[in-house]
């Protein structure tokens, strides 16, 4: 008898396999970055179909197969409707996903990398976010991503970006701070060497 993991979880990508399968990368709270395989889900009968779609936030279940993870069922949480009808929104959803896959590889637990991430999702979700704002909560994110993993140092500069909830009442000081934000960031990704 295999035992069921119960979490909830991010759709980072997926790729098809065979005929009807995906092999799907979750982002999970308990469980990291998890690469499981969906029997059939590309089927017009196939019940998990809707809830599987890359960039939605689901609960989902898995079992460990001998070589791989399995979903057995899954239900939508949200999948960020209003984020999804923005181009800029999307892209900007694209690239944490790539930066999660590139930073996060196995399955190691990141809670506050996790709770950080659909905390900003959710922010991104309004059909009336301003670009700077969007542009403000990526480079909050990216530098609260680099320092969870442990590759932002000492910076008094930063200190007050790097704990405390994510909001948008912070955008005009980022913003301010932007070339030195990024500039640590670079830097954090080049040590990474990942």
């Amino acid at each position: 008898m295999h035992h069921i993991y119960h979490t909830h979880g991010f759709i980072l990508s997926s790729k098809n396999k065979g005929e009807a399968n995906k092999m799907l990368t979750v982002y999970t709270r308990e469980m990291g970055l998890v690469r499981a395989m969906v029997q059939g889900v590309r089927l017009h009968k196939s019940k998990l179909r809707f809830s599987l779609q890359d960039f939605s936030y689901v609960n989902i279940d898995f079992v460990r197969g001998k070589d791989i993870w399995r979903v057995t069922s899954a239900n939508s949480i949200t999948s960020f409707p209003f984020a999804r009808s923005s181009r800029s929104s999307l892209l900007f959803i694209a690239r944490i996903c790539k930066l999660l896959e590139r930073l996060c590889d196995g399955e190691e637990s990141n809670e506050k990398i996790f709770d950080d991430f659909i905390q900003v999702l959710y922010l991104i979700d309004d059909s009336n976010i301003l670009d700077s704002s969007r542009e403000a909560l990526e480079l909050h994110l990216v530098l609260r991503i680099m320092n969870s993993l442990g590759y932002i140092g000492d910076s008094l500069m930063l200190m007050d970006y790097l704990d405390g909830s994510i909001d948008l009442t912070q955008t005009e000081t980022l913003l301010r701070e932007k070339r030195s934000i990024i500039s640590h960031i670079n830097k954090a990704l080049n040590e990474s060497q990942l």
